[in-house]
């Protein structure tokens, strides 16, 4: 069921703003593809522009348009498909091999559109994001109820920040399957994973009985992208509790 949002009080009152917004939404939702004026969504941009659709709305109506069906969908497989669902839409990975099943299966048996309203339109995505803000990667800093595992996932996912969604082959399709953290030949090519590695991210936990004088209840420690799973891990099993998990 196709559902568009109209709010006339989500009319935009500043057109520069409301133009900042519009790049931004066409940036997430199409993975950072340079688009042709015949690929933009004219009739979803005026009534956005004009007040007439939320911004929730404007992405259910750039999502569901024929260029991003034709960008992520008729050149990809379903798998990779979902996948970049995820990403574009909510903002993270797939949590299992249970949920991406799930969205394939949609896929095949309710169609385009139902696959598309069940990110836009969910309670996840009206919790993270509401009518008003574009979705945005959820992985500068960890999220409470979601495993360490998938921001691992989302990570990998998201790649580089200015790079375009066009890669066809499915970046976690063995990680899901097998429960395990994606490996190095999933993330890329050898300079994509390169690149990543040489970043660095910054873990805040806190310990659960924080004893002796010089004992911290917070902790801090700095790894590279190739030392996160385990470093994750290690807190969790020495009793630790993850509050955050930044770029730097």
């Amino acid at each position: 069921m196709t559902k568009t949002i109209t709010l006339a009080t989500s009319t935009v009152h500043d057109p520069a703003h409301a133009q900042d917004v519009l790049r931004a939404a066409y940036r997430q939702v199409f993975g950072n593809a340079h688009l042709m004026e015949e690929q933009l969504v004219p009739t979803a941009e005026s009534l956005f522009l004009e007040g007439d659709l939320t911004v929730q709305g404007l992405v259910s109506a750039l999502a569901s348009s024929d260029t991003y069906r034709s960008l992520f969908l008729e050149k990809n497989g379903p798998y990779r498909f979902v996948e970049l669902n995820f990403k574009h839409l909510l903002g993270r990975a797939p949590r299992n091999q249970t949920e991406l099943s799930e969205h394939v299966q949609r896929l095949a048996a309710e169609g385009y559109q139902a696959e598309i309203d069940s990110y836009v339109y969910s309670a996840e995505y009206a919790d993270a994001f509401g009518f008003d803000s574009v979705p945005y990667s959820r992985t500068t800093v960890t999220t409470t109820g979601e495993s360490n595992l998938t921001y691992v996932r989302s990570l990998n996912l998201r790649g580089d920040f200015a790079a375009f969604d066009g890669g066809t082959r499915p970046i976690l399709k063995a990680s899901l399957a097998t429960g395990s953290a994606p490996t190095s030949a999933a993330r890329g090519n050898r300079g994509a994973h390169s690149s990543r590695n040489q970043r660095r991210y910054r873990i805040s936990w806190s310990t659960s009985s924080p004893t002796g004088v010089n004992r911290r209840a917070v902790q801090i420690s700095v790894v590279p992208f190739s030392s996160l799973t385990s470093t994750l891990q290690s807190v969790q099993r020495r009793g630790g509790s993850i509050l955050s998990v930044t770029n730097g």
